[in-house]
């Protein structure tokens, strides 16, 4: 399932000495429309302390943070800056608070370049000498490079999560992982689960963790007569390790690295099915810390649509998280997900094995279910049943009786008949369920 983004631009505003405030950069490149540029820009001029705060045009949304910079070119040697980020719809809380860090951080580390300044009089770069010029140009570049960092992690922040990583997010907590497995085992009487989950897990709150499952549909709590309670599993959600299909492309794209790859994910796998229950439960557990962490997950899915060159992996996440990469690529591979290979004298990162989140009706529910038995088809009308035939007959007989004038009771004939028939077959049910038929009749005439 592939993750979804909001539409977002990070802006830079700039209050230039000469022509006040303008949008000194945007990035994406070219998404900013001239007039939103022009009204966010004039934000600056409602903000007098430095500060964050939100603003609204119509549909868009925009997060803003104003701040000053040490200037020895400005007057009152401060420049005013805003950084602004511009999405398409509301958001909530959370991001807010997420963007709010960003933006302060984005400010910290401009004030942190005593040099930074230069950048902001790139248009009037003629003015200074060749040693000023190259300052301009290369801190220009630099706050650039740093407004697209910020894009990208404010992307990051507001990424619509897959279904995968919601539910990771929720069984890599311990006691939510260890609640479920213990219910996988069967129903529990409410008061029991509640006595075990406060003696394993006394710091977290109970109710608050079965109101939470209840809602994700993973658990039920069904109330047998006035106050017995008990809990159902509803799903199994569990973690797994599956071959990477990424390797059955290296098989057309480049065969060689088959001989590279394929031994190392077979030895893996040949391992992993000897695992005991409790160390695939062990190893479930982390594969939920993995998915659920945003820096490991984002590796996982670029390495699931084939191999990175090492020196390609930094572009995947932002300069402020170059730092923990390093870490990230060490843990995944102690861990099994990640191989280094080298092929044609440059490094790869490869996944050895790829994730998988899955849902399943529990076991104990699925051992209860009746064996399947063979469809049962409904019989089709048809008119030539024996029912239908020896009504015919019926007709046939009272018509050749009334033909002969012979006149009878309906009774008689009746009578007449079902006696014929049953010299004919004697144990036929239908004569039995008209002899039936006949004497509820006179019953009734009675």
């Amino acid at each position: 399932m592939e993750s979804k983004y909001l539409k977002t631009i990070a802006s830079l505003s700039y209050f230039h000495r000469k022509i006040g405030p303008i949008v000194f950069y945007a990035y994406p490149e070219d998404l900013l429309e001239e007039q939103l540029s022009t009204r966010i820009a004039n934000i600056m001029d409602q903000q007098f302390s430095e500060g964050f705060f939100t603003h609204s045009f119509e549909e868009t949304i925009t997060m803003n943070y104003y701040f000053e910079i040490q200037s020895d070119w400005a007057r009152g040697n401060n420049d005013m800056l805003m950084i602004s980020i511009i999405f398409d719809e509301q958001t909530d809380i959370k991001v807010e608070e997420k963007i709010q860090d960003l933006c302060i951080e984005f400010s910290d580390k401009l004030k942190s370049n005593e040099d930074i300044y230069t950048a902001f009089y790139i248009s009037d770069l003629n003015n200074f000498n060749r040693e000023e010029q190259e300052k301009i140009v290369k801190n220009n570049e630099l706050v650039k490079l740093w407004v697209r960092e910020l894009y990208w992690a404010s992307v990051e922040v507001t990424r619509q999560k897959t279904e995968e990583e919601r539910l990771a997010e929720l069984l890599s907590e311990k006691y939510v992982f260890l609640t479920l497995r213990k219910l996988s085992k069967g129903p529990l009487p409410l008061e029991w689960m509640k006595e075990w989950f406060q003696d394993n897990f006394p710091k977290k709150n109970f109710d608050e963790t079965i109101e939470t499952l209840a809602e994700k549909q993973l658990i039920f709590i069904n109330q047998i007569g006035i106050v017995e309670k008990y809990i159902l599993l509803l799903k199994e959600v569990n973690a797994e390790r599956i071959p990477p299909d990424s390797v059955i492309e290296y098989i057309d794209e480049t065969p060689e690295l088959i001989d590279l790859i394929l031994p190392k994910v077979q030895k893996y796998f040949s391992k992993y099915e000897t695992k005991t229950e409790e160390e695939l439960e062990e190893d479930s557990f982390l594969l939920f810390q993995i998915i659920s962490d945003p820096k490991k997950y984002n590796v996982l899915s670029e390495l699931r649509n084939g191999l990175i060159p090492r020196d390609k992996l930094p572009k995947l996440v932002s300069k402020r998280n170059l730092d923990a990469l390093s870490k990230v690529l060490n843990f995944l591979k102690e861990h099994d997900i990640i191989e280094e290979l080298k092929f044609k004298n440059e490094r790869y990162i490869v996944l050895k094995t790829n994730l998988q989140v899955t849902t399943a009706f529990p076991e104990y529910l699925r051992k209860l279910l009746p064996k399947e038995a063979k469809p049962v088809v409904a019989d089709k009308y048809n008119p030539k049943t024996p029912e239908r035939k020896m009504q015919k007959e019926i007709a046939e007989i009272l018509k050749d009786v009334r033909n002969k004038g012979t006149k009878k009771t309906k009774e008689e004939k009746i009578s007449d008949f079902l006696e014929d028939l049953a010299t004919k077959n004697p144990e036929n049910s239908l004569s039995n369920k008209y002899s039936n038929l006949d004497k509820k009749e006179k019953r009734m005439n009675k």
